[in-house]
């Protein structure tokens, strides 16, 4: 499948020549790193992702478009492999990092990640090379009527190297899997770590049902996923908005970022240059602690 996956890239970037110039671009973005001792910050400048980042989420919106993730209303030019009976591979045409893919499901379903979960466990051990990833519907999904799932080679993201080395407190423990509540990060965030599959997706399960608790929707939550020689590793950021107060101010104050999974996983995506000129720590800081 790995391999299918990279044929699948090599292949579009020579189909598609818009993937392909977005693809290159990424060699030339700019970024500013931000240490802020017990984790690192990447500020990224990235103007392809302007439509993404200032999408209007609202049902009526959402309504009134088509579905970018439906096969019939996909350019001719994409193409996708299954990577099971449910869920098919894309590249993204929009990436973020480099060999950056979308999973969505072949049929048009909202955006949950609870009958899934056991998906993407396979999909991260299918796909051991790369680290896959979630966006809630109301945290970070511009397809939020349609699920998926993403995936970038690993490495590409800060808190895979800071989640080893953070303070935590240890929630559970037994020899198949841990919960840790992961501190100093400037976000909140658990971490499940699990060498046997079904246990690991009980853990998931019994924080989802704790954080859904006298709710009707899906809790807030972005959720990333890897498998290595230890296992699987579930790292889950509990969200209470989807955007902060600099979204929505006026004038000088206004900063278009939209926090979904990448940006809470260390690379805060800023499609307008004024924006990555003035973004410095007291301000990521700040954008976090509403998020």
């Amino acid at each position: 499948m790995k391999q299918r996956v990279e044929n699948l890239f090599s292949e579009q970037l020579n189909e598609w020549a818009d993937f392909k110039e977005r693809t290159e671009q990424l060699n030339c973005l700019e970024l500013k790193e931000f240490n802020f001792g017990t984790h690192r910050i990447i500020a990224q400048f990235n103007p392809a992702r302007a439509v993404s980042t200032g999408a209007k989420l609202d049902a009526k919106s959402i309504a009134e478009r088509k579905c970018f993730l439906c096969r019939e209303n996909q350019p001719d030019v994409q193409r996708g492999i299954d990577i099971n009976d449910r869920f098919c591979v894309l590249v993204n045409p929009f990436p973020i990092l480099k060999k950056h893919f979308t999973i969505p499901l072949k049929s048009h379903e909202k955006q949950e990640i609870l009958p899934y979960i056991a998906d993407m466990l396979d999909f991260a051990k299918l796909l051991d090379d790369y680290t896959i990833f979630y966006n809630g519907a109301q945290c970070g999904a511009s397809a939020p009527d349609h699920m998926h799932f993403q995936a970038v080679t690993k490495g590409q993201l800060p808190i895979e190297s800071d989640c080893k080395n953070a303070k935590y407190v240890l929630l559970s423990e037994n020899s198949r899997g841990t919960i840790k509540e992961l501190k100093n990060l400037g976000r909140r965030c658990l971490l499940i770590e699990a060498n046997d599959k079904n246990y690991g997706l009980s853990l998931f399960r019994q924080i989802y049902s704790q954080l859904a608790f006298q709710k009707d929707e899906e809790p807030m939550m972005n959720v990333f996923c890897y498998y290595n020689s230890e296992g699987w590793h579930l790292i889950i950021f509990l969200r209470k908005a989807h955007r902060p107060s600099q979204f929505y101010a006026e004038g000088a104050d206004h900063i278009m970022v939209s926090p979904g999974a990448i940006d809470m996983a260390g690379v805060m995506v800023l499609p307008r240059k004024e924006d990555f000129d003035k973004i410095d720590r007291k301000t990521i800081a700040d954008i976090y602690s509403q998020v």
